[in-house]
C-alpha cells in the first residue's frame, strides 16, 4: 500500500457545491423552462453548472498527479540496490534516466487532465 506524504487532502476536501447557490440553481431552471412552468426539469440547467464546477477541479487533478509522480520517485530511490553503491556514476545515471522518464510522464499527465477537463467543460 503505497501512502501520500503531505497535504494530500486539498483533492478530497473540494466542495462540489461551492460558489453554487440556491439562486443559481434556481435561475438556471427558470432559463431552462422559460415563461411557463415545466413538469419535469430539464437537464441543460444542470449540465451548465455541473461545468463550471467541473473547471474548479483541475488545480486539485494536477497536485494529484504531482504527489504521485514524487511518491514514484522515492520508490525508484528507495529500490536501488546496495550493490550499485560500489558504482557512484551508474547510480547517478540510473537516477537521471528515472527522474527524466517520470519527469516526462509527469508532463503528459498534466497535458492530459488539463485537456479532460477542457472537453469537459466545453462539451
Amino acid at each position: 500500500m503505497v501512502v501520500i506524504d503531505g497535504d494530500y487532502r486539498s483533492f478530497f476536501e473540494v466542495d462540489p457545491c461551492e460558489e453554487l447557490t440556491d439562486d443559481d440553481i434556481r435561475t438556471a431552471i427558470q432559463d431552462a423552462s422559460g415563461p411557463r412552468s415545466a413538469l419535469f426539469v430539464p437537464e441543460v440547467p444542470f449540465e451548465v453548472l455541473i461545468r463550471r464546477q467541473i473547471a474548479r477541479l483541475l488545480d486539485p487533478c494536477v497536485q494529484c498527479a504531482r504527489f504521485v509522480y514524487d511518491e514514484l520517485i522515492k520508490m525508484s530511490h528507495s529500490c536501488m540496490v546496495n550493490e550499485l553503491q560500489r558504482f557512484p556514476v551508474l547510480r547517478k545515471q540510473m537516477d537521471d534516466v528515472t527522474g527524466n522518464f517520470l519527469h516526462d510522464g509527469l508532463q503528459s499527465s498534466e497535458t492530459m487532465i488539463g485537456h479532460v477537463v477542457e472537453m469537459e467543460v466545453i462539451r
